[in-house]
């Protein structure tokens, strides 16, 4: 496929101005949402890139901009989360340990949008949408890493630090596609989003120890 233009060298070659990294993140939101829409009407396989580029009333060519590939529009649904998740992270003061903070924040637990879910959901049944799941959280940990590195002084690439943001990494991926699943079925255990996380981090503080 041919590459597309630089976005800002294409505006300002249109004598527009430079469209902003806010109003990119909107459209990329909303064409995730389209998307995520589609893919659970019809399926990924039965979707085309046409009719999610239809539902937002833009060209295939615009959406190539945004997105690398069909199910990779959802990715910034992912993104948007786990950055919501790091930016508390960095808020949360200092003198409190992060997992204890972790054990006890409800708010972020129960702020995860129903879309998230829906996402998590389509995953146990389309392997592309799984492939962009797993990648999402593998990129987000050198994120997670950087925050437990400001907390304890080790770098960012320590091999401490690089477990333990993978441990955090898997406990939250785990405890989210968990809730997602079981809620759908009916089932009543876990009971929330924070009963399922709390839960599956007391289990990464336990370790291997069996």
């Amino acid at each position: 496929m041919t590459a597309e233009p630089d976005e800002a060298q294409a505006d300002r070659g249109r004598g527009r101005p430079p469209m902003t990294e806010r109003r990119k993140e909107i459209i990329r939101l909303q064409i995730a949402t389209v998307a995520l829409d589609l893919f659970k009407s019809q399926g990924v396989a039965a979707t085309s890139v046409e009719q999610i580029a239809d539902g937002l009333g833009i060209s295939t060519r615009t959406l190539w901009r945004y997105s690398p590939s069909k199910e990779g529009c959802v990715l910034p649904l992912l993104q948007h989360g786990i950055a919501v998740v790091v930016q508390k992270f960095h808020e949360w003061p200092r003198d409190m340990p992060l997992l204890e903070q972790l054990l006890h924040e409800e708010d972020l637990a129960e702020a995860t949008p129903e879309s998230t879910l829906d996402l998590v959901r389509l995953t146990r049944t389309e392997p592309a949408i799984r492939s962009v799941w797993l990648q999402s959280h593998l990129d987000s940990e050198s994120a997670f890493a950087g925050v437990i590195a400001e907390r304890t002084g080790l770098p960012p690439d320590a091999l401490e630090t690089k477990v333990q943001a993978g441990m955090l990494n898997v406990a939250l991926r785990i405890a989210l596609e968990h809730y997602a699943w079981t809620i759908d079925q009916g089932v009543e255990e876990p009971g929330s989003m924070t009963d399922a996380t709390q839960t599956a981090l007391r289990t990464a503080i336990k370790g291997l120890a069996m």
